[in-house]
C-alpha cells in the first residue's frame, strides 16, 4: 500500500516479512548441503521475486534502500552459511558467496 506522500516503506517491510517466512519454510533447501549456485538460483527464484512483488510502483527512499539492502544480506548470510548474529560487512558477505548486489539494482530496472 502506497500512502498519499507516496511512501511505501510499510508495504516493503510487509512484503520482506512475508518472504522471510517463505525463506523458512524452505530452510532446509536453501541451507543444505547443495551446490551454492543452485542454492542461490533458488532463492533468487522464490524468495527474491516475493520481495520484489509490486516493486515497480514504489517511491524508494534511503530509508528503503536500507530495509532491501538489510533483507538482502540476511538471506545472503543463510544461503553462504554464515552464523546469522555474527557481524560480517555486506562485502565480506559477497565475496564469500561469490556474488553481487541485486535487489536495489533490480528495483531501480523494474
Amino acid at each position: 500500500m502506497v500512502t498519499y506522500a507516496a511512501r511505501c516503506t510499510c508495504e516493503i517491510k510487509a512484503i520482506t516479512v512475508m518472504a522471510k517466512a517463505a525463506f523458512h519454510e524452505m530452510k532446509i533447501l536453501c541451507t543444505s548441503k547443495f551446490d551454492l549456485n543452485l542454492r542461490k538460483k533458488l532463492v533468487e527464484y522464490y524468495i527474491s521475486g516475493m520481495a520484489l512483488y509490486g516493486a515497480e510502483t514504489w517511491t524508494l527512499r534511503i530509508v528503503d534502500h536500507k530495509y532491501l539492502e538489510s533483507f538482502e544480506i540476511w538471506y545472503r548470510k543463510r544461503i553462504g552459511e554464515m552464523n546469522p548474529t555474527e557481524y560480517v560487512e555486506y562485502q565480506e558477505v559477497l565475496q564469500r558467496i561469490k556474488d553481487e548486489r541485486n535487489i536495489l539494482h533490480t528495483t531501480k530496472e523494474g
